[in-house]
């Protein structure tokens, strides 16, 4: 059983105000909880929702929900947490139940610091106090500090000879896709991405990429602009193969001497795709 506490800041449904501390409950888990008489207000336990009103004292009893199916954890210590996310979960989402909420759940200040597709599995890391927020925001502006790898399987033999480095994404809010361009043309911003061959497996290619900049579908959509998309891939090309084989398996850091998470430095951490 967790405690959590909050005082309200304005007038609030009872029921409203817990889920927005704890996004991860739905109103059928907060009424359990009522009807438990696991809520306290003003040191007053009660047992049905109510309005609240503000400078009032809240105090939630509950038991955190089993979420390990979405993710494992790879490290941890005071300043961060990485852990190897599951495919089919958005890192944040303003509309549905997403990792950042459900490690909340441990974990009540952590911040996320970027992002996976829905659909990539693979390394995340999350900040679990505002200086490594500040820091790794800083990491992921600059592209100097943090190394990200992806590995990734496409269809056909790459000639890797014919894959520009840097190329051209636009946004495409009502497809929710990116289009590519080997021209830089209004709307479009450059992108940079490493890609190198790992190996052929018959008439495929496994690959990796190396992000040196980070856009919405970068990896996917650049690869796939050159005729190869990555197996499982619908958006970008037509496999009917429902896994998406791309993985962030590696991440590693080059953080200056002066940063408090320099000690990060001599660390790598890498996993193994599961499609592999």
């Amino acid at each position: 059983m967790q405690k959590l506490e909050f005082k309200a800041d304005k007038e609030i449904d009872l029921t409203k105000a817990i889920i927005d501390k704890l996004p991860f409950l739905s109103r059928f888990d907060v009424k359990k909880i009522l009807d438990n008489k696991d809520v306290k207000i003003n040191n007053a336990r009660v047992k049905e929702n109510k309005i609240i009103l503000a400078g009032d004292n809240v105090t939630v009893f509950y038991q955190p929900k089993e979420s390990k199916e979405w993710y494992s954890i790879v490290y941890v210590d005071d300043n961060v947490l990485i852990v190897n996310k599951f495919a089919g979960i958005e890192v944040v989402s303003e509309t549905e139940r997403d990792l950042l909420s459900i490690l909340k759940q441990t974990y009540p200040q952590i911040k996320a610091v970027h992002r996976l597709d829905r659909n990539t599995e693979g390394l995340t890391i999350f900040a679990l106090n505002e200086i490594a927020e500040k820091t790794l925001l800083s990491a992921f502006k600059n592209r100097k500090e943090i190394i990200k790898k992806y590995a990734l399987l496409v269809e056909g033999r790459v000639d890797i000879s014919k894959i520009k480095r840097t190329v051209y994404l636009k946004k495409v809010q009502n497809l929710a896709k990116v289009w590519i361009s080997e021209v830089k043309t209004s709307g479009y911003e450059p992108i940079i991405t490493q890609f190198d061959i790992v190996e052929y497996l018959g008439d495929k290619t496994l690959m990796e990429a190396t992000l040196i900049t980070g856009k919405t579908h970068q990896i996917r959509a650049h690869i796939a602009y050159y005729g190869f998309p990555i197996v499982g891939d619908s958006k970008y090309g037509t496999s009917k193969d429902k896994t998406l084989h791309l993985t962030a398996n590696f991440l590693a850091f080059k953080f200056a001497k002066t940063s408090p998470l320099k000690y990060l430095n001599n660390q790598t951490f890498e996993i193994v795709p599961t499609w592999l």
